[in-house]
């Protein structure tokens, strides 16, 4: 989802000093006392350091705007808030346009750096189908995040998040929604790296008899992304995948593809493209979207 992978330092190689202790007449034998100056040699490390943590910065934080959801948490100490402005176009028949923002994603860190909490505010909606317009707010989720581990390429964690059914009836799920979400990320090499995110989900919708109806969606998702020179910036194409679209409805799948750059060490912007090939109930689906993000 960007340039998380940062070349881990070597180990450090530690030195021992050896005393040759010469004899006077030909044979030769060591001090048996040590000398009062003298500091005795540290001993090697039993087990040598291991590679650091990739996350802190925060292309490497950030989660939006991908379907991928990033392993990086918020460190102790430190928040961001992710904010973004999405235009969906769905064509067929019943289709509209919905423009949603502004998506804003809270997330604090906590007292264990591998672990923070984070907040979905509802977003405004306003959607335009067949000359009618209808506005409201979106449901408001909260969740939280665990890096499990990192070695020198690879990173992985898990991620949970609730989703109350607190919005417009227009733009709620009408139930309340459970996610579960493994993530991990591998860096091939110091430009390219690949992640994903196996998703687990308990989701709802309002089915054609006006109903919310729960139902459940496995969702894997995959990314590849590319450094570019300069300023801390990457392209990136993803694919993901939709077990179930909706209630009593079929898969559909999405690729998604968008460029980040970080200004500074406090503020991101992103912009993307996505679309869904999948035939749904006769309708297709793409989307644009731009988003900016700022950490502390």
């Amino acid at each position: 989802m960007y340039d998380r992978w940062v070349m881990n330092p070597r180990f450090r190689r530690c030195a021992l000093a050896l005393a040759l202790c010469l004899a006077a007449t030909g044979a030769y034998a060591c001090a048996q006392t040590a000398s009062p100056t003298a500091s005795p040699s540290p001993a090697p490390s039993a087990t040598p350091s291991g590679p650091s943590d990739p996350c802190g910065s925060i292309l490497s934080t950030v989660n939006r705007p991908t379907f991928t959801t990033g392993v990086c948490t918020l460190q102790t100490g430190h928040f961001d808030i992710e904010n973004g402005y999405t235009n969906y176009v769905t064509t067929g028949p019943g289709g509209g346009n919905d423009g949603t923002y502004p998506q804003s994603l809270v997330r604090v860190g906590t007292f264990d750096p591998h672990l923070d909490v984070e907040l979905g505010l509802p977003s405004f909606n306003r959607a335009s189908t067949g000359g009618t317009i209808t506005s409201g707010w979106s449901d408001l989720n909260v969740g939280a995040k665990y890096e499990l581990g990192y070695g020198a390429r690879w990173l992985y964690g898990v991620n949970t998040v609730v989703t109350l059914p607190t919005g417009s009836k227009a733009f709620s799920a009408g139930n309340a929604q459970f996610t579960g979400n493994f993530n991990w990320s591998y860096a091939v090499n110091s430009v390219i790296g690949v992640a994903g995110t196996l998703g687990f989900n308990a989701m709802s919708a309002y089915n054609a008899a006006g109903s919310p109806q729960s139902y459940f969606a496995f969702v894997p998702t995959l990314e590849v992304s590319a450094a570019l020179p300069g300023t801390p910036n990457q392209l990136f194409g993803e694919y993901a995948e939709f077990s179930q679209a909706g209630p009593n409805l079929g898969g559909r799948s999405y690729f998604d593809f968008g460029y980040e750059r970080d200004f500074g060490p406090h503020v991101q912007f992103d912009v993307e493209y996505g679309f869904s090939p999948t035939l749904v109930a006769g309708q297709k689906q793409h989307y644009v979207g731009a988003g900016l993000s700022f950490m502390h």
